[in-house]
């Protein structure tokens, strides 16, 4: 055999290796974003380490078996004219034994370790201190991030507290999901009608690039989000900003923006949530959303779209990124997304849901208004604020009535006009129908369910309300 004919000359190999070593190198960056060799963290520390640790087991079995078949090419080569077979062995039980008994060690080598770190990261050590609780929704294409006893509910940027254990509760609403933050921990997939459970601790500060790793559509490669791991204190100072309500408009665009955004956006998009009945009933509505969408599932798709969740946008104009983690949160980015999504993340469902963009009523101006008020959408200082505003405190029942329908989610799906949204408009509605009605229609969402509208509120949305807040609501919508 003459080996020098099954090699390609010297200059072909040496062309073949110039993509190969620039993308090796690359692949083993650690300071690359999602990197799993630069870990940040516990678990992603022990993941990898073991990668190491099989990966050396490897290297040692493919030299061993790639030296020995090399071995044996060289060495039992025919040589000359020699056309007779070389002498047939087999039968050899030591043989056969030694290179049964090597992978059965090798093997057993590699799962003690394996299933000793399966176990010991099944949640979050019980001997660590205190655990944060954050449930995780995975949408097509985007996350849905609540903090359960915090009254906090936001999307697609998720902020930890570095040195704390936290335990992620996630969900799908529609297809499998892959939750994974390479430099905190591995990936953890989602299936529909499922819980999943993934606990993972910073031990350093700053921005951790997340990915959606389980293929699950067409904007799947774009379905991003970031974890943010800062100082305690900063973290409770997150929180409680996004408990403070949102500052003063500025700029007249803004304040245009914001009712573009209440006529086109607000049947969809939250910005409530800063208070505690907002980020309640901003719950049972996505829940509401969710079960509705489940139950019709014999309807076309083009018959649901009114029933799938949009991300919250309480505090917006604070987030560094926009597209579930695709761009940066820019003015310009920002024009441009609104203006036209689909430029930007292939796909995604905006263009395809919102009624502006089906009917084409969407102007220049108000692309540019709806931006301002987006980036000027930011809580008031903490020194601005003595005691967070409820929405029942103060004024008339009436005025009561209308901060706690703006508080509690009605504004996202019902108008105050003619005009339909998700439910239906109200205006008149203590003309069409007396007190009492009204009343079982809150308590009771499943009472009464308008001809021609999907039954969206869940059966507890009355449970989120106390009795001093229904009168309120009530007194509120016999005026429109």
């Amino acid at each position: 055999m003459n080996l020098r004919r099954l090699l390609p000359p010297a200059r072909s190999r040496s062309l073949f290796l110039l993509p190969v070593v620039p993308a090796v190198l690359a692949a083993c960056n650690k300071g690359d974003a999602q990197s799993t060799f630069g870990t940040s963290g516990p678990v992603a520390d022990t993941q990898a380490n073991l990668f190491i640790f099989i990966f050396w087991i490897a290297v040692a079995v493919f030299v061993l078996v790639e030296g020995a078949l090399i071995y044996s090419i060289i060495r039992f080569r025919r040589r000359g004219s020699d056309d007779s077979l070389p002498d047939q062995t087999h039968g050899n039980n030591k043989l056969e034994v030694i290179w049964t008994a090597i992978p059965v060690l090798i093997l057993i080598a590699i799962a003690i370790p394996t299933v000793k770190i399966i176990y010991d990261q099944d949640g979050p050590p019980p001997d660590q201190g205190p655990v944060l609780d954050i449930k995780v929704r995975a949408h097509q294409w985007w996350w849905e991030v609540e903090y359960p006893g915090e009254d906090v509910v936001t999307a697609n940027e998720i902020h930890i507290p570095i040195g704390q254990w936290v335990n992620f509760t996630m969900h799908s609403d529609d297809v499998i999901h892959s939750f994974w933050v390479p430099k905190l921990a591995g990936k953890m997939d989602i299936v529909p009608g499922d819980v999943r459970q993934l606990a993972m601790k910073a031990d350093e500060g700053g921005m951790f690039f997340g990915q959606c790793a389980e293929f699950c559509g067409e904007a799947h490669a774009k379905m991003r989000f970031r974890v943010k791991a800062e100082e305690p204190e900063a973290f409770q100072d997150w929180l409680d900003s996004m408990r403070r309500p949102p500052a003063e408009l500025v700029s007249d665009d803004a304040i245009a923006g914001q009712k573009v955004f209440t006529d086109n956006c607000g049947s969809c998009h939250a910005t409530n949530t800063w208070q505690a009945p907002g980020a309640r009933n901003e719950r049972t509505r996505l829940a509401g959303l969710r079960s509705a969408y489940l139950d019709d599932r014999n309807k076309a798709d083009g018959d649901r779209t009114n029933l799938i969740a949009a991300p919250n946008l309480t505090h917006f104009g604070t987030r560094d990124t926009l597209g579930a983690g695709l761009i940066s949160l820019t003015r310009d980015n920002l024009v441009e997304w609104i203006a036209d999504p689909d430029d930007i993340k292939e796909g995604n469902r905006m263009k395809e849901l919102a009624r502006p963009y089906r009917e084409n009523t969407l102007t220049s101006e108000d692309v540019r208004q709806l931006a301002a008020y987006l980036m000027e959408l930011k809580p008031v200082a903490a020194d601005a604020v003595m005691e967070p505003d409820d929405g029942t405190a103060g004024g008339t029942a009436v005025e009561r009535g209308a901060s706690t329908f703006d508080s509690s989610g009605c504004s996202g799906c019902h108008s105050t006009g003619s005009d339909d949204r998700l439910g239906p408009g109200l205006a008149g509605i203590s003309a069409r129908q007396n007190d009492d009605y009204i009343r079982e229609s809150i308590i009771n969402p499943g009472a009464f369910v308008v001809e021609g509208f999907s039954p969206v509120m869940t059966e507890t949305f009355g449970d989120t309300l106390s009795s001093d807040e229904l009168n309120d609501l009530i007194a509120y919508l016999k005026t429109l």
